[in-house]
C-alpha cells in the first residue's frame, strides 16, 4: 500500500499490520469484506499536508502510515436547522437525494466513492446541537381581493302624491303668513296726495305680494288639483297682455255652451247670466275670451224691446278689477277715447266709468289714496282688494276723516262717483231724484253689476237704428239688470260716454256711432304673465 493511495479495501491489512508489528495478517476468506458507508465515515490526512513527506519520522511519532486515523463518525451529514426541526407527523421513507442515490448505487456495485483529499466537514458545537431550531413563521395568507362594486344605479325618486299635498299644504299656510303680515305691517295709511313715503311702502308691499302670489301658482303648476293663483301688481299701470289665442267669436250659442264647461274650475260651481234661449240680436257675433284667470261673454240681446249689450265676466283675483286715468295721473287735462286707455292698459274688456274729470263732485279713491271729498248727495261704489262692490248712501259719509277711516278699514283700492244704485243684496231699487244723470229721461246707459264674488255683468242700452229700439232712464236701466239675478247693480255715466270696448274696438252701438273723449275707464285684465304664458 503506497502512501499517496489509500483503500478501505486493505483496512483489515493495515491494522493487523500494526497489530504484528509488520506482519501481514491475512483476512480469512471466510469472513466477509468490510466495507465503509461514506456518510458515516471521514478521514483526516494530516501527513499529506507536512511539508517533509520523505524525511525520516522523530522516535518519538509513529510512522507516517501511523499518523492516519481512521475513525468511525457517527455524525450525520449535515442538514439545515429547517430540516432538523421535530417531525410532528409519521415518518415516511422519502427518496434519497441525487447524492445519497448516487452512492448506493455505486455500493451495490463493489465500489466506495473516495472522498476528496483534506475536506474538513464542520462540527456542530454545543450550543447550536442544543439549539432548538427555530420557529418558522407562518406566511400570511394573501389578502383575497375586495369583490369590485357594482355599478350605482340612479333611479328617479317620486314623491308620493300625500308627501306633495303636505308640501302644498305648507307653502300655501306660508305664503298666506307672507300676505297676512304684509298686510297688517305692510300697507300704510292711505294719508294725503303729497304722502310719498306712504307712497313708497305701497309699491314694495305691492310688489311682495305679487311675488309671493304668482312663486306659489309656478311651485304648485305641477299639482293639478291646486289651480294656479295669479295676481297683477296694485300700482301697475298696464296688465299683462291677453293671449291672442284666447279671443274667439261665434253665432251658436251651443259653442259657448261647451266653453262655459271648459271654464268650470274657473267658475268654481257658480251659475253665469248667459242663456243659450235668449233673443239674440240677430247678425251680431257671440265675443269670448278664456284663460286660466279670466272668462268673458259678450253678446247682444232684446230685453223690453230694447237693444242690450252684455258682457259677463269672471276672474279668478280681485286685482283683475281695475281703475285707469289719463297719464296714469290723478287731475291730468288730457282725455282720450276709452278704446286707447283700454289698448294702453292692455284690457281683455273694458268700460267707462264716472268721468271724473267732467264734474267736480264725488269722492275719488285711486290706488287707495283720498284725492277728492265732495260727496254732494251721491250714492258712491267702492272697490276693495277682493273685488267686492261696497255702497254708501248718499250722506253717509260726512267728513275727510271719516271717508279715510272707511278706505282704511274696508282695503279700498278704488272709488266710483256717479249713481244711483240699482241693486243692493239682491232687491231691486228705485230712485226719484237724484242730483246728476238726468235719471227720468230716456238716454243710453251704462252700468256694472256683480253676480257673485269675482263675478261680473257689464251692460249698455243704446239707440239702435235698425230695429229702431229706445234708449232707457234709470229705473227702467235697474228693472233690466235685475232680471239677470244679480246682487249688486250701479249706475255709470251714461249718454254717448256709455261704451264697452272689447277686443280693441267698441262692442256696443255708441251715440252717433262715435266714441267720445274720457278722462278714465275700468277694466278687467288676465293676470297670467306673458312670459309663463309663452
Amino acid at each position: 500500500m503506497s502512501k499517496e493511495t489509500y483503500d478501505f479495501s486493505d483496512l483489515d491489512d493495515i491494522l493487523a499490520e500494526f497489530r504484528g508489528g509488520g506482519e501481514a495478517v491475512e483476512t480469512p476468506a471466510s469472513e466477509p469484506e468490510l466495507r465503509s458507508e461514506p456518510e458515516n465515515r471521514f478521514e483526516s490526512f494530516s501527513a499529506e499536508d507536512s511539508p517533509a513527506e520523505d524525511s525520516a519520522p522523530s522516535p518519538a511519532q509513529p510512522p507516517a502510515e501511523a499518523t492516519v486515523r481512521f475513525e468511525r463518525s457517527a455524525v450525520r451529514p449535515f442538514k439545515s436547522e429547517a430540516s432538523r426541526a421535530p417531525r410532528t407527523e409519521p415518518l415516511t421513507q422519502e427518496p434519497a437525494p441525487d447524492g445519497e442515490a448516487e452512492a448506493e448505487s455505486m455500493a451495490a456495485d463493489g465500489e466506495t466513492e473516495k472522498p476528496a483529499r483534506g475536506l474538513k466537514l464542520p462540527r456542530l458545537g454545543k450550543k447550536a446541537a442544543n439549539k432548538p431550531p427555530k420557529k418558522e413563521k407562518p406566511a400570511k395568507p394573501a389578502k383575497e381581493p375586495k369583490p369590485a362594486k357594482p355599478p350605482r344605479v340612479y333611479r328617479k325618486r317620486h314623491i308620493h302624491w300625500s308627501l306633495r299635498a303636505l308640501l302644498a299644504l305648507l307653502f300655501i299656510a306660508f305664503t298666506l303668513a307672507v300676505l297676512c303680515w304684509s298686510v297688517l305691517y305692510l300697507h300704510p295709511a292711505s294719508g294725503t296726495i303729497s304722502s310719498a313715503s306712504a307712497d313708497a311702502k305701497l309699491r314694495l308691499s305691492d310688489k311682495l305680494d305679487v311675488y309671493v302670489n304668482n312663486a306659489a301658482s309656478d311651485a304648485l303648476g305641477d299639482l293639478a288639483y291646486i289651480r294656479k293663483l295669479y295676481t297683477i301688481q296694485e300700482s301697475a299701470t298696464v296688465a299683462p297682455a291677453p293671449d291672442p289665442n284666447g279671443f274667439g267669436m261665434t253665432y251658436d250659442p251651443a259653442d259657448i255652451t261647451a266653453l262655459i264647461h271648459k271654464a268650470s274650475i274657473l267658475l268654481d260651481g257658480q251659475r253665469v247670466v248667459f242663456d243659450p234661449t235668449a233673443d239674440f240680436v240677430p247678425g251680431e257675433p257671440i265675443c269670448y275670451y278664456l284663460d286660466d284667470t279670466i272668462l268673458v261673454i259678450a253678446w247682444k240681446e232684446f230685453i223690453e224691446r230694447r237693444t242690450c249689450t252684455c258682457v259677463e265676466v269672471k276672474i279668478a283675483h280681485g286685482s283683475q278689477i281695475r281703475r285707469k286715468l289719463t297719464e296714469d295721473t290723478y287731475g291730468s287735462s288730457v282725455q282720450l277715447y276709452a278704446s286707447e286707455l283700454a289698448k294702453a292698459s292692455n284690457a281683455v274688456v273694458a268700460a267707462n266709468a264716472d268721468f271724473y274729470a267732467f264734474r267736480p263732485i264725488g269722492v275719488t279713491v285711486y290706488q287707495r289714496k283720498l284725492y277728492r271729498f265732495n260727496p254732494h248727495q251721491l250714492d258712491l261704489c267702492f272697490i276693495n282688494s277682493e273685488g267686492d262692490m261696497i255702497f254708501t248712501r248718499a250722506g253717509e259719509l260726512t267728513s275727510e276723516e271719516q271717508t279715510q277711516r272707511f278706505v282704511d278699514e274696508n282695503d279700498i283700492l278704488f272709488s266710483l262717483a256717479f249713481g244711483p244704485v240699482l241693486v243692493d243684496n239682491g232687491e231691486l231699487q228705485y230712485c226719484a231724484n237724484y242730483p246728476m244723470g238726468e235719471i227720468g229721461e230716456e238716454f243710453s246707459r251704462s252700468c256694472i253689476a256683480m253676480t257673485d264674488k269675482l263675478h261680473y255683468l257689464l251692460m249698455t242700452i243704446n239707440w239702435n237704428d235698425e230695429y229702431d229700439t229706445p234708449r232707457a232712464n234709470v229705473n227702467e236701466l235697474a228693472r233690466i239688470i235685475y232680471s239677470k239675478n244679480v246682487w249688486k247693480a250701479y249706475n255709470l255715466d251714461g249718454g254717448q260716454t256709455s261704451e264697452i270696448v272689447f277686443m280693441g274696438a267698441p262692442y256696443n252701438r255708441v251715440d252717433w256711432k262715435n266714441e267720445r273723449v274720457v278722462s278714465d275707464i275700468i277694466y278687467f285684465a288676465t293676470a297670467i304673465p306673458e312670459e309663463v304664458r309663452s
